[in-house]
């Protein structure tokens, strides 16, 4: 059943969706659209944003890894990851400390109360992620992750 389908079904009214609803890309911009207002509202009490979990996420797995590498694992532009972890750094949540023979750049590492904010957002991601398997009951997650990675990859 496709999504024109469901809406019908539920007895919503709009327009033909015109075969978009058959369209890869469309479906996947509105899971998109419902993953990322699901875990906004989970980060909410933590004034995080998706972005910002992720980079704190890297930045623990990682410790003084470079703001440039940070980017380049999350396809986060240069003026972009800048401007997170300057207000990152400003909630004193990471730490931009000296690299060694580089002068241009800073290693990044969790502060105490960084480390103890991603652990609480741990727990609401785990609730998200949770919602999201139930979602996906009955279809094989590694299937989909593969086949998501390869859209990615293009």
């Amino acid at each position: 059943m496709d999504v024109g389908e469901r809406q019908r079904e539920a007895g919503v009214e709009g327009p033909s969706l015109g075969g978009l609803e058959t369209q890869v890309g469309f479906l996947l911009r509105l899971a998109q659209v419902a993953v990322f207002k699901d875990l906004i509202a989970e980060f909410k009490p933590f004034d995080l944003r998706p972005t910002d979990f992720s980079v704190l996420l890297v930045i623990e797995a990682t410790p003084g890894l470079k703001q440039q590498e940070v980017g380049e694992a999350l396809r986060i532009q240069r003026p972009n990851v800048v401007t997170i972890l300057d207000q990152l750094q400003g909630r004193g949540l990471v730490l931009r400390g000296a690299v060694p023979g580089d002068r241009r750049s800073y290693a990044l590492t969790l502060t105490p109360e960084g480390k103890a904010l991603l652990v609480k957002a741990k727990a609401a991601h785990a609730r998200h992620d949770r919602k999201l398997s139930g979602a996906l009951k009955g279809l094989d997650k590694a299937a989909l992750i593969d086949a998501l990675e390869r859209i990615a990859a293009i």
